[in-house]
């Protein structure tokens, strides 16, 4: 997927991820506790993705992905899933006594 002109914050973000491995266990960590839409949308950000791109793929308009993003709310799970598969990731549930390990 292209990539768009993101700001500093983002560049900055998906640079050290790509170059910094315990950057990336702790960044990925921390979104592990956010809900499901905002992982989303800082996966996607991260990724450098835009709404738009995400939209076009999914044959939907850009507010629908704005509103998947939306802290509280609730769709079903395939369109999270479509989305999901679109960043290279899958929906997963994992036992908070885990610790994920970026790879």
């Amino acid at each position: 997927m292209k990539r768009t002109n993101d700001s500093p914050f983002d560049n900055d973000v998906r640079r050290k991820l790509e170059n910094d491995p315990e950057y990336a266990a702790a960044y990925f960590e921390a979104i592990s506790d956010e809900p499901l839409p905002i992982q989303m949308a800082l996966l996607r950000r991260a990724y450098g993705i835009s709404q738009e791109r995400i939209a076009a793929k999914l044959h939907l308009k850009q507010a629908q992905i704005s509103r998947l993003e939306r802290k509280g709310s609730d769709h079903l799970l395939s369109t999270y899933q479509k989305v999901a598969g679109l960043l290279g990731s899958r929906i997963m549930i994992v036992p908070k006594s885990v610790k994920l390990v970026a790879a």
